[in-house]
């Protein structure tokens, strides 16, 4: 899993923020976009996943592998993303795999 961070700050220093960007591909193309999220999340919030808020608790997993899974003969679906909320973050997904986690 690739990461790059970018770090954004405007005229206040309080006001700083950083995003993250991941791949996610080979877990989506086996079907667990959400356990590609919550790998990404732990990494952003240097945690362990097991001590984290479920992503569940925030999301329906269930949909988000459905609405990721490949199409019949395997090709990603085109044009889908999301973005939702988890604590402080802003974290969109694309049908590439790009996981991008905004603080």
């Amino acid at each position: 899993m690739g990461i790059e961070i970018e770090n954004h700050s405007g005229d206040d220093s309080s006001e700083a923020s950083s995003t993250y960007v991941f791949d996610i591909e080979s877990e989506m193309a086996n079907g667990h976009t959400c356990a590609g999220i919550v790998r990404v999340l732990a990494e952003v919030m240097d945690e362990h996943p097991n001590e984290m808020r479920p992503l569940h608790a925030v999301v329906n997993c269930d949909a988000i592998d459905a609405l990721f899974r490949t199409r019949r003969y395997g090709e990603a679906r085109d044009n889908v993303s999301m973005t939702f909320h988890y604590d402080v973050y802003e974290v969109t997904v694309d049908a590439n795999g790009k996981v991008v986690v905004k603080e």
